[in-house]
């Protein structure tokens, strides 16, 4: 079977209907930019090069992307799909050899439809395969015009589609694999749509046939493939994808031994990694790359941000990690405590109500309700370090930079603006003064 494809995704359009200043390829699904799923999807095919064709907002998608091994191809006039297939051909230099086209915005593909395709070219020795889909509404789609005998005869754009071609259920997803030896030249014959003024890449179909070429189809049939083939065009349909996505993420990660209760309530990250046994709750968010270990349990209605919790942490409800976060074995994060870039060893506890940020806290340290780190005076970001087991009592403020030591004490109330040494207390409030008669003499001046 052909092996090391050459894989090109257009990815030029401007996304007019996502009525947005941002490319419509970054703009985000899951965490991540929609561009990334097709990168990804396409390096699984192990291809011998991967071509972006670019147009609009270029210069934005290509620093976005500047880490990725790709061959960066222009589109400087959105002419139609065919035209940009004749771009991408002409940076790729390829004379022969298997091309899969696909789309910056169909961010739902499987790499395992794709080798479905490539199975189906093998096996009929195809110039070119196509995968359809069959959906409910079809509306905004091209659709499948096919002979009597099955075997397909065109693709209609909707908007020159005759009535009965419109109700036809089977649509085209855009997706093709094709000999670039068989397509060069015929897709130089494709004409300028009529209605558009554009070239479009469906005709390309009937140039093949009209040439004696073969053009064959893989259809996605039930609902739940067809979402593969699935464009982004406005933010409505950003949205149905997502819902998508997170169901996909969700049953996977159940499959992997994840415990979630009230699963459709859950958001997870595409870029976030669960260890067997992590137990989420009701109202969980889990963004960007974060990491639970095993055994850890986020409480309801808690927010992780790009930050490591380990194994059989507790964390929430009501928590809030934020980014550079890193949680230790068996260590909780209780009601309504946020961290930020802050090291919790293991074992250690922040139960109520605190903010702890760009802070190292010490294994089985404990730290009272309503402590914060001090941590910005206005210019610059400073560091609190805490002991291992130390005790950081109540409605307690640390004025970073400092350091309380291994064992330390300070007192519940206190301002600590001075490091304090191991197994020392600090206390810094006045010492209580009563008043009798207060509230007497206070009633009687009114």
């Amino acid at each position: 079977m052909d092996r090391h494809p050459v894989v090109l995704i257009l990815a030029a359009g401007k996304g007019e209907r996502m009525r947005s200043d941002l490319p419509k390829v970054l703009h985000p699904l899951g965490g991540r930019p929609l561009l990334s799923y097709c990168l990804e999807t396409a390096k699984s095919l192990k291809p011998s090069k991967i071509v972006v064709l670019t147009g609009h907002g270029s210069d934005r998608v290509r620093k976005r992307f500047a880490s990725e091994k790709a061959v960066w191809a222009l589109q400087a006039k959105q002419l139609g799909t065919a035209h940009a297939v004749l771009c991408g051909l002409t940076a790729l230099k390829e004379k022969s050899g298997l091309l899969y086209i696909l789309y910056g915005d169909v961010p739902l593909l499987k790499p395992a439809t794709l080798r479905r395709m490539r199975e189906v070219r093998h096996k009929e020795d195809a110039s070119l395969v196509l995968l359809t889909a069959r959906l409910e509404n079809p509306k905004g789609y091209g659709r499948i015009v096919r002979e009597t005998n099955g075997e397909i005869a065109r693709i209609v754009e909707e908007k020159e589609a005759e009535d009965w071609e419109k109700e036809i259920g089977e649509i085209n997803t855009g997706i093709y694999l094709a000999r670039i030896e068989d397509i060069r030249a015929p897709l130089q014959q494709v004409k300028k749509s009529i209605v558009k003024g554009e070239y479009y890449l469906t005709d390309l179909i009937e140039e093949l046939l009209a040439q004696g070429k073969k053009v064959a189809t893989l259809e996605l049939k039930d609902a739940e493939d067809a979402a593969e083939g699935l464009g982004i065009n406005n933010r409505a349909e950003l949205a149905h994808a997502d819902r998508i996505l997170q169901g996909r993420i969700r049953r996977g990660w159940m499959e992997s031994g994840v415990t979630m209760v009230f699963p459709e309530t859950i958001r997870i990250d595409a870029s976030a990694r669960l260890e067997p046994d992590v137990v989420l709750h009701p109202g969980v968010v889990i963004e960007g790359a974060s990491r639970l270990r095993r055994g850890a349990e986020i409480l309801p209605y808690s927010v992780i941000e790009e930050s490591d919790v380990g194994a059989g942490a507790r964390i929430g409800p009501f928590a809030h990690l934020r980014p550079g976060s890193k949680i230790g074995p068996g260590a909780h994060v209780g009601n309504f405590v946020e961290l930020k870039k802050t090291a919790l060893g293991p074992g250690a506890k922040a139960n109520h109500l605190a903010y702890l940020g760009d802070a190292t806290i010490g294994a089985r340290a404990n730290i009272g309700a309503g402590t914060i780190t001090c941590n910005y005076d206005g210019f610059h970001k400073y560091p609190t370090v805490i002991g291992e087991e130390a005790f950081i009592g109540s409605d307690t403020q640390l004025v970073a930079p400092v350091k309380v030591g291994k064992r330390a004490w300070v007192g519940a109330g206190t301002t600590v603006t001075q490091d304090v040494p191991d197994g020392a207390l600090a206390v810094s409030r006045q010492k209580q003064q009563n008043i009798p008669g207060y509230d007497s003499k206070k009633r009687k001046k009114k």
